[in-house]
């Protein structure tokens, strides 16, 4: 694993920066990220460029033994860019341009936008390209972040038009037949009637809500492409990646990561719910990167976090404290998960801007904060377990896979029906429930050869189709467990109901159909009496959360795991199993964990500890307390 920091040497004095640098060697880091928010510093003016000061920034560092990181500073073009050419500015769907004086302010449809990014990713690789102390490269930052995949300007709208010109074969007829456009007398006469879809009187047709989002996640890959090929071309043989932030689902993880075989992640637990969400993202930057039909021998993918939280931050509303132990506690999680590279953000806290109360490595003056003691223990504990225990920070391959695609995601964000039943909520119960069994998960796509896996989880895998299917059924016929989890294969990829029986494709060989799908009370809204769960013993219920399905037409040979208790749907299935298919129809962590606890005869750990089987040692992070057992030397218990 390496450690490196953020920096920007452009906010502080250069007198100042050989001493950063030679703290950071001495602290143990070996990479710094430079240069992904320095356009305005770069080129002050068109054509008038100021390298003098990152020239001597990367060669301070190199002088320290350390290698760089060099951001493209695409995601915040300067002043004198946007009133030089306005029409790279985002439009909302109020149909006015967004204001610049933030960051991330552009239009990813916006030719001009594309035309400025690849001109100064240019500048950038012809003077840097071969520097050997730049190891890789960052393209663009956090694409997606503020809601910024999407724009309704009059560019984006012809290029929406075009694009699905294009994934029609320039058929109208087939895209209203595939969209259902008869209902609500919605049929188009042609491409250029389709509108963005800004606000109306009431919902849009799901088809082209999710279509959108289709549209603009890959108009913002498409951007990063076009970046990412001027750098693999002129600035071969270094790592190239795309930092996201996936507390986002605008932009496809797996469209930007898999092209460079390197998932990217920003890492702030406390955007997120809780330590099951962490882990949930770790897996899945890792994920991102997998290339089709990848198996277990993967080992899950390749991930990099490219932003550490060090402390408390200023954005998530309530700010909360992060106590002695915390950041510690976040790395070697990052570590357990199987990330291999960890840069924390930042090295010294901000003294202006929007970010002054993030926390960093030193102080606002200058002076080692609590971070930096953090970082150091970390990394004193770290590079001793390496070198006593290696096999102990090596992960094993995973028995167990968690089918994960992004048009699920968008898919239910459309239509979401109730509240906490997002494919957020659901995949992260399922993932989390294997976690309390002390089972690794590889998160994997649709395409990936799922017949080398033991378990195969599939929760939310919404959309429908007969590759999905086949890949389960191959996982079946190898001898997998495949457990479908709730709102699973019931659309086709234009968001429209199947005309078969859900679970679609499998409901045969499930020998049981989908009934009810929904809300687990009823009617009056009495939601403190919602049906739950019972297995094996009726004084034991579990919560459902926020989704419940329940089945129907059980046939001879399938049997019935579990079933509804109370509320309006008492008594009816919602767990069956024929052979090694398994239908499970409720949404909750709990639910999922007592049901692979069942059928692996495993007994779960408390929610609040996170174990690893490694090398015949069982590693626990204990995120209540914040303490470490089964590291050896460095535990604080065992």
């Amino acid at each position: 694993m390496r450690f490196g920091v953020c920096y920007y040497p452009e906010q502080w004095p250069a007198s100042r920066w050989a001493t950063d640098a030679a703290w950071m060697a001495e602290l143990g880091l070996g990479l710094v990220r430079i240069g992904e928010f320095a356009w305005s510093t770069f080129e002050p003016a068109r054509g008038r460029f100021a390298f003098e000061w990152l020239d001597r920034a990367i060669a301070t560092l190199a002088e320290a033994g350390l290698e760089v990181v060099l951001g493209t500073p695409t995601a915040t073009p300067p002043v004198w860019l946007m009133r030089e050419r306005p029409e790279i500015m985002a439009v909302g769907p109020d149909g006015r341009p967004k204001a610049y004086g933030s960051r991330r302010h552009t239009s990813p449809s916006s030719r001009a936008y594309r035309e400025e990014a690849q001109r100064i990713v240019e500048v950038l690789v012809e003077r840097y390209g071969d520097h050997p102390a730049v190891v890789a490269w960052q393209v663009d930052n956090e694409p997606g972040n503020h809601d910024s995949a999407r724009c309704w300007s009059p560019e984006s709208q012809s290029a929406f038009q075009e694009w699905l010109r294009g994934r029609f074969d320039d058929d109208i007829a087939a895209l209203n037949a595939a969209w259902g456009t008869t209902f609500w007398s919605m049929t188009y006469p042609d491409f250029a009637a389709i509108e963005l879809p800004v606000p109306t009187v009431t919902d849009h047709n799901p088809s082209l809500l999710v279509a959108h989002l289709e549209f603009a996640a890959a108009q913002a890959a498409e951007g990063l492409a076009e970046q990412r090929a001027l750098i693999t071309a002129g600035s071969p043989g270094r790592e190239v990646f795309t930092n996201l932030y996936l507390g986002d689902v605008d932009v496809d993880p797996r469209q930007v990561a898999r092209p460079t075989g390197l998932g990217s992640v920003d890492i702030y637990p406390h955007g997120l719910r809780d330590a099951d969400d962490v882990a949930f993202v770790l897996d899945l930057a890792r994920g991102s990167a997998l290339p089709a039909g990848t198996g277990p021998e993967q080992r899950g993918g390749r991930a990099w976090i490219v932003e550490q939280q060090p402390g408390p931050v200023n954005w998530t509303g309530d700010n909360p404290a992060v106590p002695a132990g915390q950041v510690r506690l976040w790395c070697w999680q990052a570590a357990m998960h199987g990330v291999e590279t960890l840069l924390w953000f930042r090295w010294r806290a901000a003294r202006a801007g929007q970010e002054q109360h993030h926390a960093a490595l030193l102080r606002h003056d200058g002076t080692r904060g609590p971070a930096w003691d953090e970082a150091a223990r970390f990394l004193r504990e770290y590079h001793r377990v390496a070198g006593l225990s290696p096999q102990v920070l090596q992960r094993p391959p995973a028995r167990v896979a968690l089918v994960h695609e992004h048009l699920d995601a968008w898919m239910l964000n459309v239509i979401p029906q109730v509240p906490d039943a997002s494919h957020r909520h659901l995949v992260i119960a399922a993932h989390a429930a294997a976690r309390r069994l002390a089972l690794d998960v590889d998160i994997v796509p649709a395409d990936a050869d799922l017949s080398g896996y033991e378990v195969v989880l599939a929760p939310a895998l919404h959309v429908a189709t007969p590759a999905r299917v086949a890949a389960l059924e191959s996982a079946l016929d190898a001898g997998a467990l495949v457990v479908l989890g709730p709102r699973s294969l019931t659309r086709d990829p234009h968001a429209v109901w199947v005309d078969e029986a859900v679970p679609a494709g499998l409901a045969t060989r499930l020998g049981a159909r989908v009934e009810h799908a929904g809300n687990p009370a009823g009617w009056p809204r009495d939601d403190a009496q919602p049906s739950r769960l019972v297995l094996d013993d009726p004084r034991e219920p579990v919560g459902v959360g926020g989704w419940i399905e329940t089945l129907t037409e059980v046939a001879d040979g399938t049997r019935v795991l579990g079933r509804a208790q109370g509320g309006p749907l008492h008594n009816a299935p919602v767990v069956v199993r024929r052979g090694g298919l398994v239908h499970l129809g409720a949404a909750s962590t709990e639910a999922w964990t007592a049901v692979l606890g069942g059928l692996l005869g495993r007994r779960p750990k408390p929610a609040h500890l996170e174990v690893f089987e490694r090398g015949g040692r069982h590693v626990t992070l204990d995120h209540r307390d914040r303490s470490i057992g089964g590291l050896g030397p460095v535990s604080d218990r065992d």
